[in-house]
């Protein structure tokens, strides 16, 4: 009696289905291309139009003028289907095209690294894949054409290969690591223990949603500030309360500190710049009748908040709480300190006090920071 090969029936099924798929494309596949694809001889592409043809999956063939190979394809208002099983059509609408290049365009952050080259890989595919009358004679096909890279100061990761591919993989793995992390504000290092559970885009930079397994704490990092990472054998799950979104929706920039609410008046000039953005979910604006805008907010990072109000110079107040018009108040004095005295300004400013730190802080004190047992949160670094 033959003994039934699993493997070699699996193999058989994967190369059905990605048959399938190269003949699910717009423009099908010869036969020489349906070889090299599935790695097997011109008779085994045969046998599998054959098991097609069984199935019910109408294929057909045209000549390309130009092509010395008939291509083969299905009918394109045929729905991917086999017995029991139902394969989804995969091939993407122009919108859907153009949507999926919009985010692949924002990749200047990935500059000089690997996942530069998988970045471009993709792009090169949707651009061959894409139906050429959706696209003008003047943009040739390419779609990166419709498209500039919105990220003006992006920082650097071309010498952080050796931090970024083990880290893909260790996120891709759900693999336990050992970080050593840099802090910003005293320059250190140290080594953690972390669950790396999301990866994500900043202003520029690339950050990381991280589960201290020791403290049972959520912290964000700087990829940047990440000095060596090792990925152990170990697995971990995921937190059931980790939420991504609705944790950075209370947090100003990306300082995860206790929430802190927080009233600010702006003039007329600022409130263009402040009333048709989404600063904090609860926020809520108040309307003057000179024009000018109150906003009142609950948000973590007050550090953030203050250098926030501090770029609006004296086109917003903060007008509460107290211990942040403090903050404010000490950061002018540090201004005038450093500006004041060539126009003869007279200051008092405290030595050292780093803008937008609260009376008495010292640098990188934080609300889960004080005794340095966990990494500082990555704030607007």
């Amino acid at each position: 009696m033959a003994i039934y090969n699993l493997t070699m029936h699996g193999q058989t099924i994967i190369r059905i289905l990605r048959a399938i798929d190269l003949l699910s494309r717009p423009h099908g596949a010869t036969i020489a291309q349906l070889e090299a694809e599935l790695g097997v001889t011109r008779r085994s592409v045969y046998r599998l139009f054959e098991t097609l043809d069984e199935l019910g999956f109408p294929r057909y063939d045209e000549e390309i003028p130009g092509e010395k190979e008939k291509r083969w394809r299905f009918q394109e208002d045929y729905l991917h289907k086999l017995p029991n099983l139902r394969i989804p059509d995969m091939r993407l609408n122009p919108r859907e095209l153009i949507v999926l290049y919009l985010l692949l365009s924002s990749d200047r952050i990935f500059h000089g690294t690997a996942v530069e080259k998988e970045l471009v890989s993709i792009r090169e595919k949707l651009a061959a894949i894409t139906p050429g009358p959706w696209l003008s004679i003047a943009q040739s096909d390419r779609l990166e054409s419709l498209f500039a890279a919105g990220t003006l100061h992006p920082k650097y990761y071309d010498q952080k290969d050796e931090v970024i591919e083990p880290l893909l993989d260790a996120l891709a793995e759900r693999k336990v690591c050992s970080v050593t992390y840099e802090s910003l504000t005293t320059g250190k290092r140290k080594t953690y223990r972390i669950h790396p559970l999301r990866l994500f885009q900043h202003d520029g930079g690339l950050y990381l949603f991280v589960h201290i397994p020791g403290h049972d704490v959520t912290r964000i990092l700087a990829v940047d500030r990440i000095v060596a990472i090792t990925a152990g054998e170990e697995s971990f799950g995921e937190p059931p309360s980790f939420d991504p979104a609705e944790i950075l929706s209370r947090t100003f920039d990306l300082t995860l500190d206790d929430p802190v609410t927080v009233t600010i008046r702006f003039s007329p000039t600022a409130s263009r710049r402040v009333r048709n953005r989404r600063w904090s979910a609860t926020q809520e604006f108040r309307e003057h009748p000179d024009g000018s805008l109150t906003l009142t907010m609950t948000s973590s990072g007050t550090d953030d908040v203050v250098r926030w109000v501090l770029g609006f110079g004296g086109e917003a107040e903060l007008l509460a709480p107290a211990e942040l018009r403090i903050a404010l108040h000490d950061s002018a004095k540090q201004l005038l300190a450093v500006y004041g005295a060539e126009h003869g300004v007279e200051h008092g400013a405290a030595p050292g006090a780093a803008p937008g730190a609260a009376p008495g802080a010292a640098p990188g004190d934080g609300v889960h920071n004080r005794d340095g047992a966990l990494p500082e949160n990555a704030g607007n670094s």
